[in-house]
């Protein structure tokens, strides 16, 4: 038994120092018209200034059907659900209703919504991949001007969910 053990263990070992890259979150496209993805954010470059609180994010976008539905005001959109532990310790979850833009390589949605912070959302149809760009408005103040200390532009990946839980690492110094 005592053997069985150690043999997990050696092959679970192997298994993350084999694991040099971070494996992207792949989306599932059913059709033309529908994809799904789940994931996490993680910054392309992680440092303690840049490291994101761990939020689970599902997002699911239809080609068509926002407009008949008064959803948003194209026609494509997006749903983005997400989920977190609050700094108190309690479940937080959100969804919205994004707007998109889809041709047969791209779906890109954009979020105005923060006071400090234009994101864009980037589907690749064709790597099946996902990566976000935070960009700082240069007109926002914030409070305190609490907008300034944020970089110019943040670019990030969505990382697999199993991944991200079983070999995520938090950012360096």
């Amino acid at each position: 038994m005592k053997s069985i053990a150690v043999f997990v263990v050696i092959l679970i070992a192997s298994f993350v120092a084999a694991q040099d890259k971070p494996k992207l979150a792949e989306l599932t496209k059913v059709g033309d018209d529908y994809i799904s993805v789940d994931g996490f954010w993680e910054p392309d470059s992680p440092t303690k200034q840049n490291e994101l609180v761990p939020t689970a994010i599902h997002i699911e976008c239809n080609r068509h059907g926002g407009r008949e539905a008064n959803l948003v005001h194209t026609e494509a959109f997006c749903v983005v659900a997400t989920a977190m532990i609050s700094p108190i310790g309690s479940l937080m979850a959100d969804f919205s209703w994004q707007a998109a833009s889809w041709d047969d390589d791209e779906i890109t949605i954009s979020d105005d919504s923060s006071i400090c912070l234009i994101n864009k959302t980037f589907f690749d149809l064709k790597r099946k991949t996902v990566t976000g760009l935070d960009i700082r408005k240069p007109e926002a103040k914030g409070f305190a001007d609490s907008c300034k200390i944020l970089p110019d532009r943040q670019s990030y990946y969505l990382r697999d969910r199993v991944d991200y839980t079983m070999f995520h690492v938090a950012a360096k110094k």
